[in-house]
C-alpha cells in the first residue's frame, strides 16, 4: 500500500519540480562536501537567503519553512565538509560505498 502511494507520488511529480529538486540536492552537495567557496556560497543560500530561497523551494513542490528547520537540524549536530571528509576517506581505505540516503532524507520535505 505505501510502495502504491509513494510512485503515485513520484508520478505527479512535474518535470520542472524534479529539476528544482535537483538544484536543492546540488546545492546540499556542495555546502558540505564541496570546495570552501561553493560551500560558503550554498551555505548562505541555505539559511540567510530569503527570496530566492522561497521561489526555488516552491518550484520544486517543498515547504521551505520545514526543509530550513531540518538543515539547521543538520548543521546543528556538526554535520560539515571536514566530518564529511573524513568519513569519506575512510569508506574508500575501508572499501566501502557512500550512501546517498542522507540526500534523499534531507530532501524529502
Amino acid at each position: 500500500m505505501f510502495t502504491n502511494a509513494a510512485s503515485e507520488i513520484r508520478d505527479r511529480e512535474t518535470s520542472e519540480e524534479k529539476l528544482w529538486r535537483a538544484v536543492i540536492a546540488k546545492t546540499l552537495e556542495e555546502w558540505i562536501s564541496g570546495p570552501l567557496s561553493f560551500s560558503r556560497k550554498a551555505e548562505h543560500f541555505l539559511f540567510e537567503d530569503e527570496k530566492d530561497f522561497q521561489a526555488v523551494c516552491s518550484s520544486a513542490g517543498m515547504d521551505p519553512g520545514r526543509l530550513r528547520t531540518r538543515l539547521k537540524t543538520i548543521r546543528a549536530r556538526g554535520i560539515q565538509k571536514e566530518n564529511v571528509s573524513f568519513s569519506i576517506r575512510a569508506r574508500k581505505k575501508l572499501g566501502l560505498t557512500q550512501s546517498s540516503g542522507w540526500r534523499q532524507r534531507a530532501i524529502e520535505v
